[in-house]
């Protein structure tokens, strides 16, 4: 350490936000990560989504770059570039996030990570922000897509709210049954 370097200032340490308040945490319920407006999965520009191979589930249109956790759980895979998660819950439902179509391009610019994988999380913990404008800016579609990737495993994935209905983090938006 040379003389000056004590007055260089070391890369801040990412902050998450506090936690979400959910009133009362359901086993087979998910709640929206985000919050903003909702989008049909048929409806989001991304094929592999769009088409259900990945399970069934919802998009929203993001209001604010954050992402909370739909469930309590263990996060069961991230990515280097911190645009999606896998969190297991603790009955077994897994959901996969995927911040923006194509992200994976933007190589982590704009995305921080606040877990890590293996780490279990309550339902309304942030997982990660984004930069809305950076996506944009990038040419990607920022909506924020919730898929249950085990949905064949259940009777009955039952999306509660309609297209174009505004949603806040936290709020219940699936049954899993």
């Amino acid at each position: 350490m040379g003389l000056f370097d004590f007055f260089k200032k070391s890369p801040a340490t990412p902050v998450a936000p506090e936690p979400l308040q959910i009133a009362e945490y359901l086993e087979g319920s998910v709640y929206a990560p985000t919050t903003g407006s909702v989008l049909a999965l048929k409806d989001v520009p991304d094929p592999v989504f769009a088409g259900g191979m990945l399970g069934d589930g919802l998009g929203i249109m993001p209001s604010e770059g954050i992402v909370y956790s739909p469930v309590t759980g263990t996060v069961t895979a991230t990515t280097s570039t911190a645009h999606a998660f896998g969190v297991t819950s603790d009955s077994g439902v897994e959901i996969l996030i995927h911040v923006g179509v194509d992200t994976v391009e933007m190589k982590g610019d704009g995305f921080t990570s606040f877990v890590e994988q293996g780490q279990h999380v309550e339902v309304g913990q942030p997982l990660m922000s984004f930069d809305i404008k950076k996506v944009k800016a990038a040419g990607h579609p920022e909506v924020v897509i919730l898929a249950v990737t085990n949905s064949a495993e259940y009777e009955n994935v039952t999306v509660l709210v309609n297209s174009d209905t505004q949603v806040s983090a936290g709020e219940k938006v699936c049954s899993v049954a």
